[in-house]
């Protein structure tokens, strides 16, 4: 694509092929199609779906940018095949996806398509991302409660206690055990990754000899955790416990902990 192609002309032609990709899967599900593809469901591809992800972020790991297309690619069929199977239900199609995609983006970027002042803080435009879900949930939208406990235990641990500590919850301060893995000043990305990859095998390791299941044990960790959260969001109330003073909130965090 030229670089004299303007945005519109690019948002143009992705509407075309996305529409051509809908259409053949249109066909591809409709009777004298294939009848592997007709047969399918939002279960049976379930798995689909899941791998299609994880080969896409094997592909963004190594660099290769023809395998994230690809992979883009196989996501992207994925998603048009659920679309349409809500289509014929009933439920949704590929248009509502996308609608409604769209106007969740509009929404909670006010600094880009709204009158608000641009931001330049890329924490702020967190804070405000935030903000906009709570209001849209009516004010008390949990923030934990929508992180999905099927993610592997790693994932879904850093998940939680960022959301945790971004809210300002005393944690992992006062709870966690002390840590031997530091940082080193003046060391690049890949070699801080590459000590702490060796650091969390080494923790895997000794829990293991220990004779417990390293997945089971944060699991269990990161749901207790999770449970404290709600916890305190339910004495709270209608509060935000990020909007609370420090003190009221770390009174509550200590009242709520089983």
């Amino acid at each position: 694509m030229s670089s004299e192609t303007t945005q519109s002309e690019q948002a143009r032609i992705a509407g075309e092929a996305f529409a051509e990709l809908v259409a053949t899967v249109e066909r591809l599900r409709n009777p004298g199609g294939c009848p592997w593809d007709a047969e399918q469901t939002h279960v049976s591809l379930r798995p689909n779906l899941l791998e299609e992800t994880y080969e896409t972020l094997e592909a963004i790991d190594a660099g290769d940018p023809k395998g994230i297309e690809e992979e883009l690619g196989d996501i992207l069929t994925q998603i048009v095949f659920h679309a349409d199977m809500g289509r014929r239900v009933d439920d949704f199609d590929a248009a509502s996806v996308c609608d409604a995609v769209r106007a969740k983006l509009i929404n909670r970027h006010p600094h880009v398509f709204g009158g608000e002042d641009a931001v330049e803080d890329s924490d702020d435009v967190v804070d405000r991302w935030e903000a906009l879900k709570r209001a849209e949930s009516g004010g008390n939208r949990s923030i934990v409660a929508s992180l999905p406990a099927v993610m592997p235990a790693l994932a879904y641990s850093s998940s939680v206690q960022k959301r945790v500590m971004r809210a300002g919850l005393p944690w992992p301060e006062k709870h966690a055990m002390p840590l031997a893995f530091v940082s080193i000043e003046g060391q690049t990305t890949e070699e801080g990754e590459e000590r702490a990859g060796r650091y969390l095998m080494a923790v895997a390791r000794q829990v293991h000899a220990a004779g417990i299941d390293p997945e089971t044990a944060l699991r269990k960790a990161t749901v207790k955790l999770r449970d404290h959260v709600l916890r305190a969001e339910e004495e709270a109330g209608d509060e935000p416990l990020a909007e609370m003073d420090r003190v009221r909130r770390a009174k509550i965090w200590d009242r709520t902990e089983a």
